[in-house]
Parts: structure tokens; C-alpha cells; sequence
């Protein structure tokens, strides 16, 4: 695992056509830290730096959009524990996924996009925003097993490609 100083060089160092990258890694790792210790939920980041070196406003809308799943999983899932990932797809966009343990979406949230269903505004506004990305929110859910969102990013959002 690099260093963080050598992360932040491989972020900073990457050429992106307008802002300069930020750091996603490090904030996303504090609000993880910061998520544990307000209460009884394990959070774990394995975040792969290449996957984290975005503009500033990508990284914004990823920062938000990872705060708001995790909020949701301390107010509805139950969980024992959260995971914070990232994965290079095939298709070379990535994906940052927050996944728990707890109960699931509830049977009626679950039919469809839960996005669609009434009461998840937060849900719905990230999902907006990331969607004038060129960005998608997949949200996958069992009863009982917990819940899987994933951030699908176009690869071309990430700064040096």
C-alpha cells in the first residue's frame, strides 16, 4: 500500500483538462473513521487510489453521495458493518461501493429502483447528480442480507485517463 504522500503525488501528478484532482481517499477515509466513532457500526475503506482521483467536483458528488448511503445505513439498516470499495470494471469505468449487513431495503422499497419508491429524497437528489455525471447509483438488496450500492463512475472521470 503507497504511502500517503506518494497517493497524494499519483493523484496531484495525474493531468486532468480543468481542476486539479483531490483528495477522495483521505476524506473518504475520515468520514469512515468518523462514522465509527459515533456509534456501534464497523466501517472498513479499501479504496485502490487510481479509483479515487477525480476533479473536485466529481469528488465532491462522491464524497456526498457515499455520506448520504452511509447516514442511510446508520438510520434504517441495523448492520454490524459497513464496507467502503472500489473496483475497476471491464468496460474500464469504476465502481465505489457501500456495502452492510443489516436488514435490507423493506419489501416495498425493494420492487424496482428503491430509488423510485417515496421517502428517499436524499437517495434520489445523489442519484440525480450523479447522473449529470455520466454516472450511475446501483442499489442492490435482500431481506436479511443487507444492502449493496454501488457508484458506477465513467472511466473517463478519472483524472490521467
Amino acid at each position: 500500500m503507497p504511502s500517503h504522500a506518494s497517493s497524494r503525488r499519483s493523484c496531484a501528478s495525474s493531468p486532468m483538462p480543468t481542476e486539479a484532482p483531490t483528495e477522495l481517499k483521505a476524506r473518504l477515509l475520515r468520514l469512515c473513521e468518523e462514522f465509527r466513532a459515533e456509534g456501534d457500526i464497523q466501517c472498513n475503506v479499501a479504496l485502490e487510489e487510481r479509483h479515487t482521483c477525480f476533479n473536485e467536483e466529481v469528488s465532491e458528488v462522491v464524497f456526498r453521495t457515499v455520506r448520504e448511503l452511509l447516514t442511510n445505513v446508520r438510520r434504517h439498516a441495523q448492520a454490524k458493518h459497513v464496507q467502503v470499495t472500489s473496483v475497476g470494471r471491464r468496460d474500464g469505468s469504476i465502481g465505489i461501493t457501500v456495502a452492510d449487513d443489516g436488514i435490507g431495503l423493506p419489501p416495498h422499497r425493494r420492487r424496482g429502483n428503491p430509488l423510485a419508491e417515496t421517502g428517499g429524497i436524499g437517495l434520489w437528489s445523489i442519484d440525480q447528480r450523479l447522473r449529470e455525471l455520466g454516472a450511475v447509483l446501483d442499489i442492490e438488496a435482500s431481506a436479511g442480507r443487507g444492502t449493496r450500492a454501488m457508484v458506477i463512475l465513467p472511466g473517463d472521470l478519472v483524472a490521467g485517463d
